[in-house]
């Protein structure tokens, strides 16, 4: 379970953050809790029983709780250059800048933290029987499946790995993967497969 929701992630009913001793859940009746082990709640965004469906980082800056209508709940950061979110172990919950700064904070920080539970959270997970939270960490994307373009007139194949790439020197991949022997003929109306 991670500490920290990046932008553009977000946190679905039942998923949490947990950062040391501390939890962040987005219950299953709307409310964000922050609570300690023995489930003693530290803070709250108090929005329980609104319809509360999600909780997202959004591109713009701000962390919203979001209901069917609108948001319930936010940290009114929006137009912040806002990086992450992090559940701290000192039982603080902080919306870090890209520089750094705190941009907002729960102000529930402790000069006297718990210490981190000793067992797996998997297994407490699976002991009351909560689904595992989601992946809160940055995968690389995929690579990108092949696609086709038709040509149009005028192009060549240098322009169109550049459009695909942004390197018109891989105009050789669109060849080969198309069947193109002589690089310098192609056709309007001639698909071409992009790897």
């Amino acid at each position: 379970m991670s500490d920290t929701l990046r932008v553009g992630e977000e946190l679905g009913l039942g998923y949490s953050l947990k950062g040391g001793a501390y939890t962040l859940e987005l219950q299953p009746d709307g409310n964000l809790v922050l609570s300690e082990p023995d489930g003693k709640v530290v803070w709250s965004t108090l929005t329980h029983d609104q319809g509360v469906e999600r909780a997202i980082l959004q591109d713009d800056g701000n962390f919203v709780l979001y209901k069917g209508e609108g948001a319930a709940w936010s940290t009114e950061t929006n137009g912040q250059d806002v990086d992450r979110l992090v559940v701290q172990a000192d039982r603080n919950v902080v919306l870090y800048g890209r520089d750094g700064s705190a941009l907002w904070a729960s102000d529930t920080q402790t000069d006297d933290p718990l210490p981190a539970p000793e067992e797996p959270v998997t297994q407490a997970a699976a002991v009351e029987d909560v689904p595992p939270p989601p992946v809160a960490e940055e995968v690389p994307p995929p690579p990108p499946a092949a696609q086709t373009y038709t040509v149009e007139p005028g192009d060549t194949l240098w322009a169109i790995a550049e459009r695909f790439y942004g390197d018109g020197n891989r105009y050789q991949e669109i060849a080969d993967a198309s069947g193109i022997d002589n690089p310098d003929a192609i056709n309007p109306g001639q698909v071409l497969t992009i790897p």
